[in-house]
């Protein structure tokens, strides 16, 4: 099940977030620092990218609107009910919440980050469901199967 999402504008969507957060900073009356100059926490870093992604899927493939607040409704939406999660990780993990049901079709993009840059690692898909998913004593977490992970399509590179 592809859920009707173009590839194409998953990988656009993808490398122009980690374009545009190569670009984020200040610059005026108080001086000029880049966002990623601020030794943010990975999580916040990912949490940004994680959301410029699923906005610009929602750009480039019209068909999806982004619903930035998350929750019980998925990433992106289409207007026949299908829904589309989006997780973004710097590691090697693919992290979920516990809480949630963990079921549907899934967007999972790997990046790695420098001091000015987000450069996306990997980019996956594909149908998941609640039994891929190991939900750690003591979590919140819901992390990812290596065998889930691995019948997952491979958009990129």
């Amino acid at each position: 099940m592809r859920v009707g999402l173009r590839d194409d504008a998953v990988i656009g969507a993808a490398l122009a977030a980690a374009e545009i957060m190569a670009g984020m900073g200040y610059t005026g009356n108080h001086g000029s620092i880049h966002l990623l100059q601020l030794n943010t926490q990975t999580n916040t870093i990912t949490a940004i990218l994680h959301n410029l992604i699923a906005w610009q899927i929602s750009l480039l493939d019209t068909r999806w609107v982004f619903h930035p607040k998350g929750g019980g409704t998925p990433d992106l939406t289409d207007g026949v009910g299908r829904g589309v999660q989006v997780k973004v990780t710097s590691d090697q993990h693919i992290k979920g919440n516990k809480v949630s049901a963990g079921e549907g079709y899934f967007v999972v993009v790997g990046y790695a980050r420098s001091q000015f840059a987000v450069t996306i690692k990997w980019i996956l898909a594909g149908l998941l469901s609640h039994g891929d998913w190991g939900r750690p004593q003591g979590t919140q977490l819901a992390i990812l199967s290596k065998e889930a992970k691995m019948r997952m399509r491979q958009l990129y590179p």
